[in-house]
């Protein structure tokens, strides 16, 4: 368009043409005339100068508007020249997967990110990264094959994980910071929800420090819809799992959208048969969640796997959940009597047992639950690899050398239940368990409370239960443990309270004790803790009837069954975890050197990816870190045969899609480009603009119409009769 410029000369040629057109004519009025000519000769060419001017500088004015000229930051015009270097930050957390009905919102990012490498000029160079919580540097350093990064964008693939956009603009800064002589870029696309801005403030100052080096590009594919429902939790209630036993699972659904939402059905599948079981909710209002309870059944041993299903909507990826579950053939557990008696009423297993195998007689064969019963004297010679569960029952104490044994027990697998009782020696349990070990949750205190009266006692907490084994209690038709009455127990003390022992040895095996109920002064009755893949769990008072009236209530079977779930599902608990986490898991030394196959829930299962399986701290453990995807995932070893199967669940937070606020929107306009994208939204044009500068044609529009009007007006003035 500049060559328009040329037109410059049509005005001057015209008026030197003019110039040669006369001829010379001799008549009687010459002389006036000449007279005349003469004396206006300066002022007409002085004219005629300006009318020149002024008509090459409209036509030139045309032709830069035309030319469409823009404003340019002199730096990186002199640095860089219209070359670019950027980072493509593309968001595929699972509420990009939200769907205007049609396409879905990862969809239209990977379009808008498509226009932005359109618009690159040649020789410029970018990166694409596939940003959620975590980076996955697709390609890690900008390059200068664009149609390598078109590719890459096209192939990308949403996953179940949630949103945190931080860490990777603060990286991509990072890596602009080392490009120099070219214009730097980052470009963001993703849905504006508000979850992902957690560090909304540090990620402005960021941006904000880096505006004068790097220019942001913050790009939103969002309809600006946050109606969603979805199942944001499901575990397995009874506790324990046995086969061809109804099984509860507990259900909550939410609905995070501002309106009430209707007729939500949930359903439950074991595996790939049909619906379990299936319940309709009338209504769930803005915000509101609620819990459901469904049954179902394992048909076989090994692990299984259990899905709660919500009513679609727009969001499919939270519509569903899974929980891995392995099913039991049978349950091991060895009572401990440490006042066996004649074996009768009073002994201190009599009510465990009982509430062990709530069968009848005949049906006890049959039933999941084995049960031994033995001494203390008779516990070292004991071998605990036979059982599953060991429960001491007001056990005074046994040989310290024997304590390894049971240390390395619990450490790889095993469980083990405290109840103590008169007998109960407080100095052995504290120093050798506690603080040699690390074995106790709490240290056992003085006894508070009497035994031999009934007026007087301890009742339970009755409400706000937080503890997986008693939030059963949480719901009204499950029953109480209000009428509970304990008139006897141990105070059970923090172990980093002041009137706890001395501290106990640091064990990495040991977590970090958990009270699992407490009495209404809120002081703790039930405590526990992980140790290595074993749990222990420390009761107050005693599993009979001398010190309470628990086992006699219709709430000691329950509790006792749930507690005895979370100890054996301990082994298991690393069989459900969260997207994204790793899954690691120790298997026998006969594994070492071998290859995991695993199959992830989104991917044929044809598909595999192998693992091998190495030593880590002394033992041999298969891990695998690909957990992008909810659902179930299978690990198959072929040589010896091995299977295995473990869930992975969304974040139930990723679930709520409120935009940011207007005000957050503002906040970050003053550091960024911010633009709401759509299907006919034209990004490139845009971008090109914003890269080349400002455009001012239609100031040059307007200053070439002024000036016509001002040559119009100057030549009928300066043609007037003088």
């Amino acid at each position: 368009m500049l060559t328009g410029l040329a037109a410059i000369a049509v005005p001057i040629i015209i008026h030197l043409l003019n110039r040669r057109r006369f001829q010379k004519v001799v008549w009687a009025a010459m002389r006036f005339l000449q007279t005349s000519i003469e004396k206006n000769q300066k002022r007409m060419q002085v004219e005629d100068l300006i009318l020149l001017a002024l008509r090459c500088l409209l036509v030139a004015l045309i032709a830069l508007a035309l030319a469409r000229p823009a404003w340019r930051d002199a730096v990186s015009s002199f640095l860089g020249g219209g070359k670019s270097v950027g980072v493509l930050l593309l968001d595929n957390s699972m509420s990009m997967g939200m769907s205007d009905g049609t396409t879905t919102r990862f969809d239209k990012a990977k379009r808008a990110a498509e226009q932005a490498i359109d618009s690159m000029p040649s020789g410029s160079a970018t990166a694409v990264w596939l940003v959620s919580d975590i980076i996955r540097d697709v390609i890690p350093e900008p390059t200068y094959d664009l149609n390598l990064a078109r590719k890459t964008i096209r192939q990308a693939r949403l996953t179940d994980r949630t949103t945190d956009l931080g860490a990777s603009i603060d990286r991509s800064i990072e890596v602009l910071r080392t490009r120099m002589g070219s214009r730097r870029e980052i470009y963001l696309f993703t849905d504006g929800q508000q979850t992902g801005w957690r560090n909304l403030l540090d990620i402005r100052s960021r941006l904000e420090r880096a505006k004068d080096e790097v220019r942001a590009h913050l790009i939103f594919v969002n309809e600006h819809d946050t109606r969603n429902l979805s199942v944001r939790d499901l575990r397995l209630a009874s506790g324990l799992a046995p086969l061809d036993q109804p099984l509860r699972f507990e259900v909550k659904v939410q609905n995070h959208g501002p309106q009430p939402v209707k007729d939500v059905r949930v359903t439950l599948n074991i595996d790939n048969d049909p619906a379990s079981d299936e319940f309709t909710l009338p209504q769930l209002a803005p915000g509101e969640s609620k819990g459901v309870a469904l049954f179902g059944k394992l048909r076989a041993e090994g692990i299984h796997a259990a899905h709660a299903t919500a009513s679609d909507d727009r969001l499919p990826g939270d519509n569903r959940r899974t929980l891995a579950v392995r099913a039991l053939k049978q349950l091991r557990v060895l009572l401990v009597d440490g006042d066996p008696g004649d074996g009768s009423r009073a002994s201190e297993t009599f009510f465990l047992k009982h509430a062990l195998t709530p069968v009848t007689a005949d049906q006890l064969a049959t039933y999941f639950i084995k049960v031994q019963t033995t001494s203390a004297s008779d516990l070292a010679t004991t071998s605990l690899d036979d059982f599953d569960v060991l429960i001491l029952a007001n056990v005074a104490r046994f040989p310290e050398k024997w304590v390894p044994n049971l240390v390395s027990y619990i450490r790889r697998g095993g469980g083990l239940l405290i109840f103590p009782g008169d007998h109960v020696e407080t100095g052995f349990y504290n120093e050798v368990l506690l603080q040699k070990h690390s074995l106790l949750p709490a240290a056992l205190g003085a006894a508070r409370g009497q035994a031999d009266q009934s007026e007087s006692f301890f009742p339970l907490q009755t409400k706000d239960y937080g503890h997986p084994i008693a939030s059963l209690w949480n719901d009204p038709g499950a029953g109480t443990l209000s009428s509970v009455r304990v008139f006897r127990h141990f105070l059970l003390l923090s172990l980093g309270g002041t009137n706890a022992p001395a501290a106990a040895q640091a064990v990495a095996d040991a977590g970090v004790p958990q009270t699992v109920l407490s009495f209404a002064d809120g002081s703790p009755a039930v405590v526990e803790r992980t140790f290595g893949l074993g749990r222990v769990v420390l009761f107050s008072s005693t599993a009979d009837t001398a010190w309470n009236d628990l086992p006699v209530r219709p709430a000691f079977v329950p509790l006792l069954h749930r507690t005895l779930g979370a100890v054996v599902q301990r082994q298991d608990e690393g069989l459900n975890l969260r997207v994204g986490s790793k899954f690691t898991r120790r298997v026998s030394n006969e594994f070492l050197g071998k290859d995991a196959a695993f199959t992830n829930p989104s991917k044929d299962a044809a598909t595999r990816e192998l693992r091998r399986i190495d030593m880590v701290q002394g033992s041999p453990v298969m891990q695998y870190d690909r957990t992008d995807d909810a659902g179930l995932y299978s690990v198959t070893v072929t040589d010896p045969r091995l299977e295995l199967a473990f869930a992975a669940q969304a974040d139930p937070e990723e679930s709520n899609l409120e935009d940011l606020s207007s005000e957050q929107y503002q906040s970050l306009k003053s550091v960024a480009e911010i633009y709401n994208w759509s299907p006919d939204f034209s990004l490139r044009q845009l971008v090109e603009r914003q890269r080349s500068g400002v455009e001012f044609w239609s100031t040059l529009i307007t200053a070439a119409l002024l000036l016509a009007l001002c040559e119009s007006f100057l030549g009928q003035w300066f043609s007037r009769s003088r």
